[in-house]
């Protein structure tokens, strides 16, 4: 598998566009332009991962910050789904970054959500790829996150703001509250 930064090669656009309108509901992703844009800023990186037949497999959204890689957004083509690419990716992340904490967020875990039991397998998926409880939750433009880490430290929440307004701007930083 080989991963191509939108920095390198902004045709790569073609292919993530599709996937990150579908893969993620609108309230939980920043409008398109500003997503492409954000991937062109210094702290942030948007890979697009193909198998070696030049098949689209996925895309992540990367974000450095301090000793912090947030990824803001891991997707894979839904026929790909379930044939371990996403743990594979993850495995990719890892290694690039052995020295950095590791941080994402899903959706909140709870049975009272018609789709419990898709956010009960996503938490799952990260678990088993490493991801431990940040101990983080946070509401987000009215949706509430878990946050998961690996590394040797949980991130707090006054890091994890920062990181949205490197990644994004200073307006993410009245949209996202800690949930106590």
């Amino acid at each position: 598998m080989k991963a191509i930064n939108y920095k390198d090669d902004k045709r790569i656009r073609k292919d993530i566009t599709p996937l990150f309108l579908t893969a993620f509901p609108k309230d939980e992703r920043p409008p398109k332009r500003y997503f492409f844009s954000s991937g062109l800023k210094e702290s942030n990186n948007i890979y697009a991962y193909y198998e070696d037949n030049d098949e689209f497999i996925g895309f992540s959204q990367l974000t450095s910050y301090k000793d912090i890689i947030y990824i803001f957004f891991l997707a894979i083509q839904e026929a790909k789904r379930g044939q371990g690419y996403g743990s594979k990716i993850i495995s990719k992340i890892r290694e690039d970054n052995k020295d950095k904490v590791l941080l994402l967020c899903y959706e909140e875990v709870d049975e009272k959500y018609p789709d419990y039991e898709s956010r009960k397998r996503r938490k799952s998926f990260y678990q088993r790829n490493g991801f431990m409880d940040n101990g983080v939750k946070t509401n987000e433009f009215g949706v509430i996150f878990e946050t998961g880490y690996i590394g040797n430290h949980q991130v707090p929440f006054t890091d994890y703001v920062e990181i949205f307004v490197k990644g994004f701007s200073e307006y993410a930083r009245e949209h996202i509250k800690e949930v106590k």
